[in-house]
């Protein structure tokens, strides 16, 4: 009977700690696509489960951008130096549904008339 236990919490114990795993993939966006272009201030980080990078937009703002996990990044052609601080880039993708956030998952990078799609489209 004790080993029963033991091991039903084990069980629950692994369930819960791989809760926060599952939970990461979540998204909120907004549904429709948009551009933003800006000057790079961060450059491509691949360190974290999603790649990130920072950009200024003509008007000031600066927008946090998540890229695809880094070795979807990596196979993209987007990687750590690519693209030098202070050029310019294009990102295309989904913005949070949080409006006081400036944050968007992108699904291409555009820099120096090259495109990187982390996030190739879809098929239908």
């Amino acid at each position: 009977m004790q080993y029963r236990i033991a091991t039903l919490m084990a069980l629950v114990l692994g369930l819960l700690l791989s809760l926060p795993a599952a939970a990461h993939h979540g998204w909120s966006a907004q549904e429709e696509e948009i551009e933003v272009s800006g000057v790079v201030e961060t450059g491509v980080s691949l360190s974290g489960p999603h790649g990130t990078m920072q950009i200024r937009d003509g008007d000031g703002q600066l927008w946090d951008i998540t890229l695809a996990p880094a070795p979807r990044t990596h196979r993209a052609g987007l990687r750590e130096g690519t693209v030098p601080v202070g050029d310019e880039v294009t990102v295309h993708g989904q913005r949070s549904a949080d409006a006081d956030r400036y944050e968007i998952k992108v699904r291409r990078v555009t820099w120096n008339g090259q495109h990187f799609d982390v996030y190739p489209p879809r098929r239908s």
